[in-house]
C-alpha cells in the first residue's frame, strides 16, 4: 500500500511538473513566437519546485538540463502553431524522477 503511495505521489509530481513546463515554454513562446530561429533555451533550476530559467543564447545539454526552446515544442498540424510538446516534457520529467 505504501508502495502505491509514492507512486502515486511521483505521478503527480511529473504531472505538476509537465504542466509548470508548459505554462512556462507558454509564456516564453509569447515573447518568441518562432522558436525555430531562436537560440534561447530553457535551464530547469529545480524540477521539484517548478524553478525554470530562459537563457538567451544556449543548446540543449541534458546534463545541465538545459534545452533549446525549439527542442521543446512541436507544430500543432490543425492550426500550424508552434506550441509546447508535453510528450517531450514528459519524457524529461521521467528521467529526472527515475522511472
Amino acid at each position: 500500500m505504501e508502495k502505491e503511495t509514492q507512486m502515486n505521489q511521483q505521478i503527480e509530481e511529473i504531472n505538476s511538473f509537465v504542466e509548470a513546463l508548459t505554462r512556462f515554454v507558454e509564456h516564453a513562446l509569447a515573447q518568441d513566437p518562432e522558436p525555430v530561429y531562436s537560440q534561447k533555451a530553457i535551464r530547469i533550476s529545480d524540477a521539484r519546485n517548478h524553478i525554470f530559467q530562459l537563457i538567451e543564447q544556449a543548446q540543449t545539454d541534458e546534463a545541465e538540463y538545459t534545452y533549446a526552446l525549439a527542442d521543446l515544442c512541436r507544430i500543432d498540424e490543425d492550426s500550424m502553431q508552434t506550441v509546447p510538446n508535453r510528450g517531450r516534457m514528459l519524457h524529461i520529467a521521467r528521467d529526472y524522477w527515475g522511472r
